[in-house]
């Protein structure tokens, strides 16, 4: 089994006639911004997106840090040789660099959002960010430790004590980022629906969306068990479901698409989707022979749903 991270894809953010919002009152059965503007729909996705991107750029280095915890580990239990310890890299961090003209900031919530959920939002990335900042303080310790070799004088004593640190700060990121993509979620679907409403993009949209949260539970499914026996009936049932999908939704009419210049988009997602179905055939029929998935396999499937994350973010840029 494996802890997953995987990455989030922007919200649309196509506006068309901006109506004004209703403030007489909720009708039966409206939600918290179901009756918003497109416009202040807008602004809502426009923040939630700046909160999707960050998730996704501290991915790779949340990956990184945890299989280094446990590079570190290993090597620790042989400490004469070196070579476990130089295959621990340092992993980069990407900067959060801030658009020129951006009016929107991740630490600032749009004022279209609730009184509560911006001081959720407030409060939660404000915590986020702080924690993961000395999560790679930490991590830098690591590196310095490995690069002094102070393993030598303490028979590895320090070095357990911050893979402990390490793993229960990442843990507790996991923990609040999920809490945090929770809220995105049911933010940004809402506002979603309003900005989609009459958007001639919608159900290419819609069928991306669909199709991304199915493959996500897919490969998600197949790192859930040790022995692949245990879920592989289940595991080519719901790749027969995704096959079929992707024929259907690639054969969409892209006449709107063309007259938005997205066809081109669309096509690459579906042509994309069609190679992670024969990525996956293939390291299914090896896990079934072998009796598991490794872990590459894994990482292969997961770096083909980021692929698919950038086509259906390209569609909405």
């Amino acid at each position: 089994m494996r802890t997953f991270i995987c990455s989030f894809f922007v919200i649309a953010m196509f506006v068309g006639t901006i109506s004004c919002n209703n403030t007489s009152g909720k009708k039966p059965g409206a939600t918290e911004y179901s009756e918003n503007s497109a416009e202040k729909a807008s602004h809502i996705i426009e923040y939630t997106n700046l909160i999707v991107d960050m998730s996704n750029k501290h991915n790779s280095y949340l990956e990184d840090v945890v299989k280094n915890t446990e590079k570190l580990e290993d090597a620790l239990k042989h400490p004469n040789d070196k070579y476990r310890f130089i295959t621990i890299n340092k992993p980069f961090s990407m900067p959060d660099f801030q658009k020129f003209n951006q009016k929107v900031k991740i630490d600032e919530p749009v004022k279209e959002l609730s009184d509560k959920d911006q001081k959720f939002f407030k409060d939660s990335i404000t915590q986020y960010k702080a924690l993961f900042e000395t999560m790679k303080a930490t991590n830098n310790r690591m590196h310095e430790y490995i690069t002094a070799e102070d393993y030598k004088d303490d028979k590895g004593a320090k070095g357990y004590a911050i893979i402990d640190t390490l793993r229960n700060q990442i843990a507790e990121l996991y923990s609040l980022k999920s809490s945090i993509v929770k809220k995105v979620e049911v933010v940004a679907d809402e506002s979603e629906q309003v900005i989609l409403k009459d958007s001639p993009l919608k159900d290419y949209i819609i069928a991306m969306k669909k199709d991304m949260t199915s493959i996500r539970a897919f490969i998600d499914l197949l790192g859930s068990e040790e022995k692949y026996a245990g879920i592989e009936a289940k595991a080519k049932e719901q790749y027969a479901t995704l096959e079929k999908a992707q024929a259907e939704h690639a054969q969409i009419n892209i006449d709107n698409a063309k007259k938005a210049n997205e066809d081109h988009s669309f096509n690459t997602f579906y042509d994309d989707f069609h190679k992670l179905l024969l990525n996956a055939r293939k390291r299914m029929r090896d896990a079934g022979e072998k009796g598991h998935f490794e872990s590459y396999d894994l990482e292969s499937l997961d770096s083909d749903f980021d692929s698919l994350v950038r086509d259906y973010n390209n569609f909405n840029s």
